[in-house]
């Protein structure tokens, strides 16, 4: 923790229950990215359901890159296990409103498909709208379609105000609150780096993809007829075959200071990438892209976690940073399960909490350039070939391995663990640590490991295995009941959401020219006081 004490005095410190209760005060929600899929698991070629709402102004339903890309996103919740039941609810609605011969695909990796097979997303007429639809283009041209649809689930988590004012007042610091609590998330955020391997070996559950899928060949990875694997990976999504910034036009974040941080995104944002110049526009004057900076916005800045504030209504995420400080961390690392309904259980999210907290209580140093270097290494190869026997890891002070380095995580989550369990019912986290820590001793126990038994078993293609998986996940969430009252309620949203768009299109004003001008006018210091418009 930055303006830190000893990990110990921190345990003491949260050792009775009225400390213990500030750490159970959280905030946490879900974005679900999901594609949409026929009967026979073919890429949907149908525009976004109308009877969804509308991509551009629903706030839980949208589209992510694909018009046939679901953004399923929760508001935040102080419950895992309310925010797992909203997560139904909305699940359960968009799958009881989906066209009747199309479903939701239950894997991060995409299944059979061609990059002419998919379509942008489309966001209406507007200016806001347009700028969305050019920015997927953008990504289109950058890195191809395909890497695009790769799906994924984003945990959203922030800890309370009670929470942080606790702390606050037991370091001497001069600075401000706000810049303590922009500070400490940073901390997180550097401890996360360098353990999230761990998040990809327990639950990385994308260790095959369709045979089609482009990706260079690796010795770690086979492709044969039915399917690409990696027979000891835990990601193909985490690792360097998935879903990632693959530019020629190098850049570095740093993530010791909010300043560096925003400096460096700053410098992305507004810096030229040679490589994209030729992207322009097409002979009818349609563009290619937003421009051709290393990074389009803000938002293509790929991580393994990001820090956010909610935006203001006409506010850029990097201004929204740079005004208000960090309001949560956005924990991007974590696969679609095929074996659960909604992709992730509470288990995975109650760990993650968990770690974020050690992550945060732990001392967390600064990271350079050389040691994010080793967290990319380790990240990738955790994801290739993580169940690997003797896997080894690397750190500044040499190598460990996969397992050394689990156990010495695990025995400083331990007493966390037991502290919380005493202001429960019934014991929660000692018992999933101890789950958790089986997978350590026994690989096959992981979701990666189940995963491909359970393809293998099946006898069947990539696509045809996991359209069948999919269609019995849809069953169930057709079978949940909506209550009329929470049908009515997702409804109005539905038609708020279309009445906000065609309000947008019907009062806009200007050109287009001088919207897009505006929107990627950006200071470093914050955006330009003219600028109006909304993030993509």
């Amino acid at each position: 923790m930055t303006y830190t004490l000893p990990y110990s005095e921190w345990l003491n410190l949260f050792a009775e229950p009225a400390q213990l209760a500030l750490i159970e005060q959280y905030q946490a929600g879900l974005e679900r990215e999901a594609l949409r899929v026929g009967p026979t698991g073919t890429l949907a070629s149908t525009e976004h359901p109308k009877a969804l709402g509308s991509a551009l102004t629903h706030p839980e339903i949208t589209t992510d890159f694909a018009e046939a890309q679901l953004e399923l996103i929760t508001p935040p919740f102080q419950q895992i296990e309310s925010l797992l039941d909203y997560q139904t609810r909305l699940h359960a609605f968009a799958a009881q409103t989906m066209p009747a011969n199309e479903q939701i695909w239950f894997q991060s990796m995409p299944p059979a498909l061609q990059e002419n097979q998919i379509r942008i997303a489309r966001f209406g007429s507007s200016h806001q709208g347009r700028v969305k639809e050019i920015y997927r283009n953008g990504l289109a041209h950058r890195y191809g379609k395909q890497m695009q649809v790769i799906s994924g689930i984003h945990f959203n988590y922030s800890f309370q105000m009670g929470f942080w004012q606790f702390i606050y007042e037991q370091v001497q610091t001069r600075s401000s609150l706000a810049n303590f609590i922009s500070e400490n998330y940073l901390g997180l955020m550097r401890n996360y780096l360098r353990q999230s391997w761990l998040l990809a070996y327990l639950f990385g559950a994308a260790p095959l993809a369709d045979p089609v899928f482009e990706a260079r060949e690796m010795p770690e990875v086979i492709r044969d007829q039915k399917a690409l694997y990696g027979p000891m990976a835990t990601s193909l999504r985490m690792s360097r075959l998935g879903y990632v910034n693959s530019n020629r036009c190098t850049y570095s974040i740093n993530y010791n200071s909010l300043t560096e941080y925003l400096a460096g995104l700053y410098k992305a944002i507004n810096s030229e990438c040679s490589s994209f110049l030729r992207f322009g526009r097409t002979p009818g004057g349609e563009y290619k892209q937003l421009n051709a900076h290393i990074l389009q916005i803000e938002n293509e800045h790929y991580a393994l976690i990001r820090p956010k504030q909610p935006p203001l209504p006409g506010e850029r995420p990097f201004s929204a940073l740079r005004s208000r400080g960090i309001g949560y961390v956005e924990v991007r690392a974590l696969d679609v399960n095929p074996f659960d309904v909604l992709g992730v259980s509470a288990d995975q999210l109650n760990f993650v909490r968990l770690f974020l907290l050690h992550c945060l209580l732990d001392p967390n140093p600064p990271i350079g350039s050389a040691e994010l270097e080793l967290v990319n290494e380790n990240q990738h190869w955790v994801a290739i070939q993580g169940r690997q026997p003797g896997m080894r890891l690397l750190r500044p002070e040499g190598s460990i391995s996969l397992k050394d380095w689990g156990y010495t995580i695990f025995e400083a989550l331990e007493p966390l663990a037991q502290s919380l369990d005493k202001i429960h019912e019934a014991p929660l986290y000692g018992p999933l640590l101890a789950r958790e820590r089986a997978k350590l001793d026994d690989p096959e126990l992981t979701p990666s490991a189940q995963v491909l038994a359970d393809f293998q078993r099946s006898g069947n293609a990539f696509t045809e295995w996991m359209t069948a998986r999919s269609q019995a996940h849809m069953n169930q969430l057709k079978a949940h009941k909506i209550s009329d009252s929470e049908e009515m309620a997702f409804k109005q949203v539905v038609q708020n959401s279309l009445k906000k768009q065609a309000e947008i299109e019907a009062t806009e004003t200007g050109s287009f020219e001088d919207y897009l001008a505006a929107f990627l006018r950006i200071k470093e210091w914050g955006l330009d006081a003219s600028d109006s418009t909304s993030s993509a």
